[in-house]
């Protein structure tokens, strides 16, 4: 891979990213030093997603979708792959990712960048494809002769507790309430 290191951190650059970054948008993305609003994240996480980049990305790779989807073979294929890296690269977009052990952010190279777009093509889908949801196949469950004796043993547990419950709270049994209605009977 050939690592070429983003650019350090420009703090003059990045205050004045900021103010017209603010007016375009109203959700901010947290800033990385060094990192353009035309660079391409390579990552799987949210902020990969959400950068402005990766966005256009999306939406370059969705320009590009049907003739690649469509092209009958390789070289066509890889013309495609490669007018899409270039059309990121001729905008001063480079395709970065995050070394981990050192923090900092390196250009991944032509080649990467070329798997990262014809992956991206290759899996994009139809945006106006109806989405069809394959019912989901619910099987029923039949109990065996000893989950059903648990069961019964279980619920007739239950009735007993409710059934106690029931009677304290109404004090049918040895309470108050029913001392007082034998009187009221005799």
């Amino acid at each position: 891979m050939d690592r070429k290191p983003a650019p350090k951190y420009d703090e003059a650059h990045d205050k004045s990213s900021e103010t017209s970054s603010a007016a375009t948008t109203q959700t901010s993305v947290q800033t990385i030093p060094g990192i353009t609003s035309t660079d391409v994240i390579c990552g799987r996480d949210k902020l990969s997603h959400a950068h402005t980049g990766n966005r256009r990305f999306r939406h370059i790779i969705e320009m590009n979708r049907l003739s690649y989807q469509n092209a009958t073979n390789r070289e066509e294929k890889t013309k495609i792959t490669c007018q899409v890296v270039e059309s990121i690269r001729s905008c001063n977009g480079r395709f970065l990712k995050l070394d981990e052990k050192t923090g900092e952010w390196f250009d991944v190279g032509d080649i990467y960048a070329r798997e990262k777009v014809s992956h991206a093509l290759r899996s994009a889908k139809d945006p106006n494809r109806p989405r069809i949801k394959k019912p989901r196949k619910v099987t029923e469950h039949v109990p065996s002769a000893e989950e059903n004796a648990l069961f019964g043993e279980a619920f007739e547990e239950q009735q007993k507790i409710f059934q106690a419950l029931v009677q304290k709270e109404h004090g049918t049994k040895g309470g108050k309430k029913e001392d007082s209605e034998e009187e009221h009977s005799s």
